[in-house]
Order: C-alpha cells, then sequence, then structure tokens
C-alpha cells in the first residue's frame, strides 16, 4: 500500500498560513478579499493589487504568492508557478515566493528543483517552520528519514506548536523502527490538534506494529472520518485489519468503498479476491457438523451496575436445563437479551435453583433497564446465597434506581461491613455516592477497590465517570484508557473516554469513540449522552433531546442527561420541561452547582429574577463558575446593577473553562464585558479603570 498521508499534502496549508501571517502593506479593504478564505473573490482582489503598478512590491510580491496559492488548491500548477516567478522577479529574495515555486515543482515531482528551493529559503532564514516543514515533507517523499526526522525536530525547535511536523516526525519515526518516539509524537499532534488525520493514520500503523489491533482500528476509523473524500489509504489499511481480524464482512465493505473511488486499482482488487476467498473457505468450516463439545457460557456486557456472574457447572451429569441455559448464554454473548430471557424462565421453571440461570437472567434484565425484574433475580440469588456481598450491593444499587435511596445505600453499607475487602462492592458504593453527588466519597471508594484489585476494570471506568462529573477530564481519561487495556470490550470505558474528550473541546477525536460504541450498542448511555452534548452545541436541540431521553430513567445516575436535556429544553423556549428535569436533580442533589445554575438560567428566562437570583447566589457561594456568573451578571444588568453585572462578568473572564459550554460562555462574557462597562456610571464599584465609565 503506497499512503496518500504524505507531509507534502499538508505543506500547502502550512504554507498557505505562513503567507497570511505576513503583514500587509496594503489598504485594509484591499487585503481582506486577497487573503482571506477561498472565495472567487480572492483571485480577483490579489490581481487587482498585482496590476496596481503603484503599489509597493512588496504588497505586489504578497499578493502574486497569494494568487499562486489560490491556483494549487485549483490544480493549475502553470499558473501557480507563473505567479512566483513573477514575485521572484520583484523580490528574489522573497522567503514565500521561493517556498511556492519549490512547492509548485515537488507536485510535478520534479524533487531537485523543489529541493534546491527549499535550500535556499532555509539559507535565508534558518528558523523559519514551514521551509523547515516542507524539506522535511520532500525527505518523506524521497525516504530520507534521518534527514526528514532532523528538519522536523529543527521545525518543532523554531515552533512547538505546530502539529503536522509532529506528526511527520512520529511517521519517520515509525518507518524507522522507533515506535515508542513515534507513539509520542503522534499523541502530541493529536493533542494540539484533533483534525489531522495523518496523525490517526500514523498512529494507527503504530499501533498495527505493535499487536495492538483494537487501538489500530480506532485510529484508523478516525482517519477515515477525517479523510478527503477521493482518498483511500485510511479506509484500505482499516480493511485490511478487518481482514487480519477475521471480520470479513466489513473487510469487504471497505474494499468495495475504496473501488467506487478508485476502480481501477489493482491492489484493492487483488485484495477483495483473497478476502472473498477466505470469506468462503469459513463458511465451508462452519458448514461441517458442530462436534459435541458442551456449550461454554458466553460473558456477557457489564451492564451499568455490576452484576454477579459465575463459570458454568462443570457436572458431567447435566440436568435438562442446562441446554436451555446455554443457549440463552450464547444469544446474550450477542446482545439478544430479548430472545435469551423466554429460555432462562423456562430453565429456571424446571430447576428454581439454577443459580447461572438466575445470573444470565439479571444480566438481560439489566441490560434492557428492567430494574423489577433485576431486583426480582437478586432476592432470588441472595435467597442461594444470603452473604453473598457483591450480590447485596448489586441490588442496593438497584434499589437506589428505584428510588429506595436510603434502603439502597444501607444494603450496600451491609454488604461491605460483611467482606470490607470486596472491591466490587466499593465500587457499588461509589456509585450509590456519585449518585448523590458525593463525589470525594466516591473517589475515595473507588481508590479502595482498585488497590484491592488492580486489574478490575470497571472500578477504573466508574473513577473515570466520577471525575468527568467532577470537570476534571485530564484525571478521567487515563482512567478511561487504563479500563480499556484491561479489557478492549468494555464499550462503557470507551464511551466514557469519548464523553470526557467531547466535555474537554476535542468533540472530532471524541466522536469516533461514541460513533464506534453506539454502532455496536445503540442504547449504551454514556455514548448517547456525548451525542446528546455534540448535538446541543451545534444547535440541533430536537435530536439532542431524543437521544437523552433514552437515558434518563436507567440505572442509578442519571443527573448529567437530565442536565444537559434541560438544557436543549430552553434553548428550545420550554423552560416547564426544563424544570422538571432540574428539579428531579435537585430533588436527590439539593445542592449541585450546575443544577443550581442552570435553574437560574430558567428563572431569568421567564423574567422571575428574584428566584434566580436566590439558585444563582447559592451556586456561587458554594463554587464559583464561568456560567453561574455570568448567568448572574445577566440577571444584575436585567435590574440594572450594571456595577455588580460587570464585577460578576470580569471574574468570569478570570475563571478556567470547565467544559465547552463554559469555554462558550466566556467568550461571550469576553465580548460583552466592555460593552457593560460602558453603562456603569462614573465612581461605580463594578468599573475596571478611571476613566470609562459614563
Amino acid at each position: 500500500m503506497s499512503p496518500a498521508w504524505k507531509i507534502p499534502a499538508v505543506a500547502g496549508i502550512v504554507l498557505s498560513a505562513a503567507l497570511t501571517a505576513l503583514p500587509p502593506h496594503a489598504h485594509a479593504d484591499d487585503w481582506s478579499d486577497c487573503i482571506g478564505p477561498s472565495s472567487p473573490k480572492v483571485e480577483a482582489a490579489c490581481s487587482a493589487i498585482v496590476d496596481d503598478a503603484a503599489r509597493p512590491p512588496a504588497d505586489r510580491v504578497r499578493a502574486l504568492v497569494n494568487r499562486a496559492q489560490v491556483h494549487l488548491r485549483a490544480g493549475k500548477l502553470d499558473l501557480a508557478l507563473a505567479d512566483a516567478e513573477a514575485a521572484l522577479q520583484l523580490d528574489g529574495n522573497s522567503v514565500t515566493a521561493i517556498l511556492t515555486r519549490g512547492f509548485v515543482s515537488q507536485r510535478r515531482n520534479n524533487l531537485d528543483a523543489a529541493k534546491t528551493d527549499f535550500d535556499r529559503a532555509i539559507e535565508l532564514d534558518p528558523k523559519y517552520a514551514p521551509a523547515l516543514q516542507l524539506r522535511a515533507g520532500l525527505y518523506v517523499q524521497q525516504r530520507k528519514w534521518q534527514e526528514a526526522i532532523t528538519d522536523f525536530s529543527d521545525a518543532i525547535a523554531a515552533r512547538p506548536e505546530l502539529a503536522p511536523s509532529h506528526a511527520g516526525r512520529g511517521r519517520a519515526y515509525l518507518e524507522t523502527g522507533q515506535l515508542d518516539n513515534a507513539l509520542k509524537d503522534l499523541d502530541q499532534a493529536i493533542a494540539m490538534d484533533a483534525n489531522v488525520p495523518a496523525a490517526y493514520f500514523w498512529r494507527g500503523q503504530v499501533w498495527r506494529r505493535k499487536g495492538d489491533l483494537d487501538r489500530a482500528l480506532d485510529d484508523l476509523s478516525r482517519a477515515v472520518a477525517q479523510a478527503p473524500k477521493n482518498d483511500i489509504s485510511a479506509r484500505l489499511a482499516r480493511a485490511q485489519l478487518f481482514s487480519a481480524r477475521g471480520d470479513y464482512a466489513r473487510a469487504l465493505a471497505d474494499a468495495d468503498a475504496v473501488l467506487t473511488i478508485a476502480p481501477d486499482n489493482a491492489q484493492v482488487k487483488q485484495f477483495r479476491e483473497s478476502t472473498l476467498a477466505m470469506q468462503s473457505e469459513l463458511s465451508k468450516s462452519r458448514d461441517k457438523p458442530a462436534s459435541s463439545a458442551p456449550i461454554a457460557a458466553a460473558p456477557s456486557a457489564a451492564p451499568a451496575a455490576p452484576v454477579v456472574t459465575a463459570p458454568p457447572s462443570t457436572s458431567s451429569a447435566a440436568p435438562p436445563a442446562k441446554p436451555l441455559v446455554g443457549r440463552a448464554s450464547a444469544l446474550i454473548g450477542q446482545g439478544k437479551w430479548n430472545e435469551a430471557i423466554p429460555l432462562l424462565d423456562q430453565a429456571l421453571a424446571a430447576d428454581p435453583h439454577d443459580e447461572l440461570a438466575l445470573k444470565l437472567r439479571l444480566s438481560a434484565h439489566s441490560r434492557l433497564n428492567q430494574l423489577a425484574a433485576s431486583r426480582t433475580d437478586l432476592d432470588e440469588l441472595l435467597k442461594l446465597k444470603p452473604n453473598d456481598a457483591q450480590t447485596i450491593a448489586t441490588r442496593g444499587l438497584v434499589m437506589i434506581a428505584l428510588k429506595e435511596v436510603d434502603a439502597g445505600v444501607a444494603e450496600i453499607d451491609r454488604a461491605l461491613a460483611l467482606d470490607p475487602n470486596n472491591a466490587p462492592a466499593h465500587v457499588s458504593r461509589a456509585l450509590a455516592r456519585r449518585s448523590l453527588g458525593k463525589y470525594a466519597d466516591a473517589i475515595a471508594d473507588l481508590d479502595r477497590a482498585i488497590a484491592l484489585q488492580p486489574k478490575l476494570g470497571n472500578a477504573f471506568a466508574e473513577r473515570g465517570a466520577t471525575y468527568v462529573a467532577m470537570n476534571q477530564f485530564d484525571k478521567a481519561l487515563p482512567d478511561f484508557d487504563q479500563a480499556i487495556g484491561l479489557n478492549r470490550l468494555d464499550d462503557r470505558a470507551r464511551a466514557g473516554r469519548g464523553l470526557a474528550l467531547i466535555l474537554r473541546g476535542s468533540a472530532s477525536e471524541g466522536i469516533a469513540d461514541i460513533n464506534a460504541v453506539l454502532e455496536k450498542d445503540p442504547a449504551n448511555a454514556p455514548a448517547l449522552l456525548g451525542r446528546g452534548i455534540v448535538m446541543v452545541s451545534t444547535g440541533q436541540f430536537d435530536r439532542a433531546i431524543v437521544a437523552l431521553s433514552q437515558t434518563i430513567g436507567r440505572g442509578v445516575d442519571d443527573a448529567g442527561a437530565r442536565l444537559i436535556r434541560a438544557r436543549a429544553y430552553l434553548s428550545k423556549n420550554d423552560p416547564a420541561n426544563a424544570l422538571s428535569d432540574l428539579n428531579a436533580i435537585l430533588a436527590v442533589r439539593p445542592d449541585d452547582v450546575g443544577a443550581l445554575t442552570m435553574r437560574g438560567l430558567v428563572y431569568s428566562a421567564q423574567r422571575d429574577y428574584d428566584k434566580a437570583l436566590v439558585d444563582l447566589n447559592v451556586a456561587v457561594e458554594k463554587q464559583e463558575s464561568v456560567e453561574s456568573l455570568a448567568a448572574r451578571a445577566a440577571v444584575f444588568e436585567a435590574k440594572n446593577q450594571f456595577d455588580r453585572a460587570a464585577a460578576d462578568l470580569r471574574r468570569a473572564t478570570q475563571l478556567t473553562p470547565k467544559n465547552v459550554f463554559e469555554a462558550a460562555t466566556q467568550n461571550s462574557a469576553k465580548q460583552k464585558l466592555p460593552q457593560l462597562e460602558k453603562r456603569i456610571p462614573c465612581g461605580g464599584a463594578g468599573s475596571s479603570k478611571s476613566g470609562t465609565c459614563l
């Protein structure tokens, strides 16, 4: 495979950014179109400057280079070269014109001429990062990996914030077998800019070389999502991985998608034929008579609350119910919960004390959010083992989900009194405490669970979810990664990671996790919450409400989903439904700062400013936040208390935003503050400095 993810593919972006950074000498009205976003106006505006002989040469050089960029984007290499040459006639030492000519030569595969120009540009400005990047990209094209590493390193030293340099060096490290260095650089590139598909592509190749096919598929899927429509490299690489895992249907789907773009690609045609042959052989082997080996119970996906599991009985004299249990276990392994339950009902009718059948039915009922039925299954299990701490703790969680909060907490405490070192029971108590807003206590329980059982992936996933509830996303992400490392099939942890990334502001990276989970489990609550947040932040309020409504009432804690749904209702000017969600949260967690802030916003929208101030004063007193201060500022402004409004708004601009919503609120506050300060009477306490009041 010859990937299209080459550094020259992004070199035009780098060069364009370098050009727009140069200071214009012409009038602003002339430059607004010439240096603006790509549009039909750009070429005409730049041409007007180029053709104006009265302009200073520096203006005309820049306009020529900008126009050359327009021609490059349109694939008009002759015109681009003519403009670069004309610019060099005016200024033979113009670095940007030299780089533009070199880039045209590279596009024409005249690599010697390109290198001559790149060398000249670097000679003129040895620390000019775009020139170093372009020459490094040329070395990548020539497969001169060490030279590429040197130039990318120099570019990073000059401009460490340029993600393509890290991505390019990561690729070069990969090609030289330095996998850990490659991973470090590619991680850095993605952390700096989640919209660099090359970084995902090459990180996927690193994971593939390391033998971690799950992570490789994750990254290649992100590369596919971000790639230009006519690019085939990421999809072909993913097809090859699917084939390596034996997932021939998906491999063929990707191969067919590639062939719609490149129908004559011989490599893809050959790959498709070999994949079809392997799929055919697999189908033949499945058609052979099955062996008489006993059916083992398939592992069930973890529900929102931990469920007790047990290995199947090893007795050779199996009672008549056992085949039903085996079939039900296989269905549960396929996620067919509704189909499994009738079989387990039959098995339990034949043998009411079949512990495995009860646990499997409990798993199915839990996944279907059938809380009352789950409670019944737990009651029956405790008749068999009255002092099983983990089962007692799980029943406590179900009781909390059924709104029997005090009794549920007492049940979990009883479980830990029976077995203080039961790690899953500590996880259960952490979930209960988190549902009550007692985050520090929840973290303490999860720390204890991890200390007792360091490989308990669910403990890491739930600690990550608790950190998300605390808006501590940088602490949450390592926990989710650890949970996924312990269990690659942990979709709850994967969805949690996506949710944390979205709330942190890395939506394009987070949504890849969310979509991957929802493809397998459309009812996954954390993934639906993540999708709902993206929809709210992009103004899709009706769709957000539909997605979030699927998660509410499921499991122990739906406060996060209710809070986001209330935000969507408020944005739709539906305060009644917003208040319903917020009051439901505050009934259980009366000091919840997020819910108090949002209810204050709802009251403010209803012009009930006194009620709004009560909630917002409590929220600010308990924990200052960008949103609570900005919301209170709006109330003060409505009450014509401009000095107090400005003081709150100024404080809101000084805090660190906790999530994407607060980041947007802070941007609005920064724009609003100067206008508000002008309304403060002279001598008002809210004025930031003398001389700005009226």
